[in-house]
């Protein structure tokens, strides 16, 4: 890594391969913290370009974990890689693995002198919401990953604690942007309109909770350079209805296309308000969304429109 830095924090990421873990990784270095990015993989396309330490490891192997806490000794943990985060294997044995090595990084942190531990987790925790939901709300999870984030949550803080190491928690909503996963509905969304077709859909008139991931990362590193405590909601604060997301897109991408609302059915467990109330993480922490949903949704159909034509090509 170039420049000196002896005297800034080191910062060592979890997930650096994910969509959000990278970020986190961009907007660390991008404030001149020296970043130790920690990942699955051995080739990270998210990182491309990005000058930074990555070391490919297991989290689930204990002895690599500690292994590479007594080389880095990082001041501030951020951890965001989780396993099985979509489909059946958010209901899998993955979820227990998940918490253990969550445990594992809370241990090693205090173990090896960091002074913080930020983790990553999710609107899940609380369990099927129904309009804006605050922090004071008793969580309920309905599912095993809502329950594993919100376990691993409360055992890596009681380490956190017991050894002095600050400990942040921030309930992760819906995030959007350049480099998402293409399953998840707006970049499918943008793919198919591009292509010139008209995605089914249910009527749309759920609203949910969207938050840019340049303005996801900013939040997570502000948590994490902040004096700030306890359990946040990392969202952009406001809902809207998802045919309105929907319409924004075609507006942009296909003027003119026929949305076709209504040819999926609402499913049985279908979440129709998911909202997050963000003042406690700015009061704590002066962190706000700054990239509103237009555009955001500007950026990321600019950066897809090329990979869609590459890949007609």
């Amino acid at each position: 890594m170039s420049g000196d830095n002896s005297l800034k924090p080191t910062v060592l990421v979890t997930g650096a391969g994910g969509f959000v873990g990278a970020e986190v990784v961009r907007a660390a270095r991008a404030a001149g913290l020296a970043v130790h990015a920690t990942g699955r993989c051995a080739a990270l396309d998210r990182l491309s370009g990005c000058d930074v330490r990555y070391t490919r490891i297991d989290l689930f192997d204990p002895h690599a974990v500690h292994a590479l806490f007594a080389v880095v000794r990082p001041d501030i943990v951020i951890h965001t890689a989780w396993a099985g985060v979509s489909g059946d294997a958010r209901a899998s044995d993955i979820q227990f693995a998940n918490i253990a090595a969550t445990c594992n990084l809370a241990d090693s942190a205090a173990r090896y002198g960091a002074r913080k531990f930020v983790g990553v987790g999710s609107q899940a925790e609380y369990g099927p919401i129904h309009g804006s939901v605050a922090e004071t709300r008793l969580p309920a999870p309905s599912t095993l990953y809502g329950a594993a984030k919100l376990s691993a949550s409360h055992l890596a803080r009681q380490c956190c604690e017991a050894a002095g190491v600050e400990f942040a928690w921030l309930r992760l909503f819906a995030t959007y942007g350049p480099g998402d996963n293409s399953n998840w509905l707006i970049p499918s969304l943008i793919a198919k309109m591009i292509k010139g077709k008209s995605p089914k859909m249910t009527p749309g008139t759920q609203k949910w909770d969207y938050l840019y991931n340049e303005d996801t990362a900013a939040g997570v590193l502000a948590a994490a350079l902040s004096d700030a405590r306890g359990t946040f909601n990392l969202s952009s604060g406001s809902a809207v209805p998802v045919r309105d997301i929907a319409t924004m897109i075609r507006d942009r991408v296909a003027p003119g296309l026929e949305l076709r609302f209504g040819e999926v059915e609402f499913g049985p467990m279908q979440i129709m308000h998911m909202e997050g109330d963000i003042a406690a993480l700015r009061t704590a922490t002066g962190w706000s969304p700054q990239v509103s949903l237009a555009e955001g949704l500007d950026r990321t159909i600019a950066a897809m429109r090329p990979l869609a034509h590459k890949a007609a090509a």
